[in-house]
């Protein structure tokens, strides 16, 4: 294990979508409806309530965020304390909501969606658009998360938490369009789920386990190249932050933790920091 430090005071009960702005860190709590931000260091927290769950925040290129809600992708900005929703999605689908997402090195917003149950295949995939379009990529998932892309563009990483499993996905950087996959890394047979993933400079993927106290780094072509233990069992999603994306952010979870598992992770719920040894690319903002 490596050494930790804790970024901030706020603990999430589902802290996800650790997100770097170049001088600002941002997270969100998926249950507690909430999107947070700190200036680096050791500025003051930020915080905005959102009017349901909030699975996922990325950058936009004019400023503020794009976010997806349960059923919805909005724009929103903390400094001015506003939430604007540009787009429905699944609203016929009660037993689903947005979960993870991400911006692409093209300034496309990608999010996924999931079963609340983690039962049924009724998740789907989704692309937006600088014009605001929203376009299904693929469905068939229980419980989407990512996605990231390699330094080129040219391969997509997807995770289906509920199946174990972590998928590549040749993609067209000018038009979007997603074509052939491929098993990339499975979890099967462990006792943890691959959760959030991002990419470094080297073109290695970071994968949280759900589960599993531990975050992996894979090869480009998917073997385990390390693995870095967290003194919690539920990371979520990471991202390289500091002046030199040098330090890597880990946002974590206490959902669904009895009061010994607490007691024995008491920082599950805070956002940690370690030395990756590894630096991070420079995060792409939606082009909307």
């Amino acid at each position: 294990m490596t050494d930790i430090d804790v970024f901030g005071d706020v603990t999430c009960d589902l802290g996800e979508s650790a997100l770097w702005d170049g001088s600002r860190f941002y997270w969100v709590d998926i249950t507690g409806q909430r999107v947070y931000a700190r200036d680096w260091p050791d500025g003051p927290t930020r915080t905005l309530a959102m009017p349901d769950p909030v699975g996922a925040v990325a950058l936009r290129a004019s400023g503020g965020l794009v976010a997806a809600l349960r059923h919805a992708i909005a724009f929103c900005d903390l400094d001015q304390g506003t939430v604007d929703i540009v787009r429905e999605v699944e609203p016929d689908l009660p037993g689903n909501r947005l979960n993870d997402g991400a911006v692409d090195p093209s300034g496309r917003f990608w999010v996924g969606s999931m079963d609340l149950s983690e039962a049924e295949p009724t998740g789907s995939f989704y692309r937006l658009d600088a014009d605001l379009t929203v376009t299904s990529a693929f469905n068939g998932i229980i419980c989407s998360n990512g996605p990231a892309w390699s330094p080129d563009g040219r391969t997509m990483y997807h995770v289906d938490s509920t199946r174990q499993l972590i998928r590549a996905y040749e993609i067209e950087p000018s038009t979007g369009e997603v074509g052939r996959g491929r098993l990339f890394a499975s979890d099967e047979g462990t006792g943890w789920y691959p959760d959030g993933v991002t990419v470094d400079a080297e073109g290695f993927i970071w994968n949280c386990k759900w589960g599993g106290s531990r975050i992996v780094r894979y090869a480009p072509d998917g073997s385990v190249d390390r693995v870095l233990m967290v003194p919690v069992p539920r990371p979520t999603r990471c991202a390289f932050v500091g002046p030199d994306q040098t330090t890597l952010a880990v946002t974590t979870a206490r959902i669904g933790l009895n009061t010994f598992a607490l007691s024995e992770a008491p920082l599950s719920g805070r956002v940690l920091l370690l030395d990756p040894d590894a630096r991070g690319l420079p995060t792409p903002c939606f082009a909307g």
